[in-house]
């Protein structure tokens, strides 16, 4: 059976090794930053490429849907006459969906709705998304969250920023 060795980290023990180690975050990040601007560009291309390839193929996908359509329209009775909503044409399947939804009447606003549920007692129409509301409780003390049965927590997180000089312009 084959063993395999760990991974040896990295180890900075003084401030040049830390300084060295930062100069090389930073040429690592120019380094990606340039291989994703690279690979966006090619997206880019491609994105566009696609898109000039396939807008006349989109174009005619879409007359001959909106042809159908009408044909289907124009002649529905005779085409569904069975009460069929379907109709088989061998490489595809045209018909007709039934389908409901609730729409506003005309004139009648979204709150006036909300304000006439209220008054007639209809809550079941109203959507509530209940979730606990931690930047309100922050300000809280320690004994009011211990009786909700929350805590406080702190934490000592380490970050490394880079920074980053600016590319002079070209003018």
């Amino acid at each position: 059976m084959a063993t395999r060795s760990k991974p040896k980290p990295h180890i900075v023990a003084n401030m040049e090794q830390a300084e060295g180690a930062m100069a090389e975050l930073a040429s690592i990040d120019r380094k990606l930053k340039s291989i994703q601007a690279e690979m966006n560009s090619q997206i880019d291309l491609a994105k566009k490429s696609a898109l000039a390839s396939s807008a006349s193929l989109d174009g005619r996908r879409k007359e001959l849907e909106s042809a159908l359509a009408v044909y289907a329209t124009l002649n529905r009775l005779e085409l569904f006459k069975d009460g069929s909503k379907s109709l088989d044409l061998g490489y595809g399947i045209i018909g007709f969906r039934a389908s409901t939804k609730i729409v506003q009447q005309s004139k009648i606003t979204a709150q006036m709705t909300l304000d006439r549920l209220h008054q007639f007692g209809m809550l079941d129409g109203i959507r509530v998304k209940e979730e606990l509301n931690k930047d309100a409780m922050a300000s809280w003390t320690d004994e009011k969250l211990e009786t909700i049965g929350l805590r406080r927590q702190k934490s000592d997180g380490f970050y490394v920023e880079v920074k980053e000089d600016e590319l002079p312009r070209e003018v």
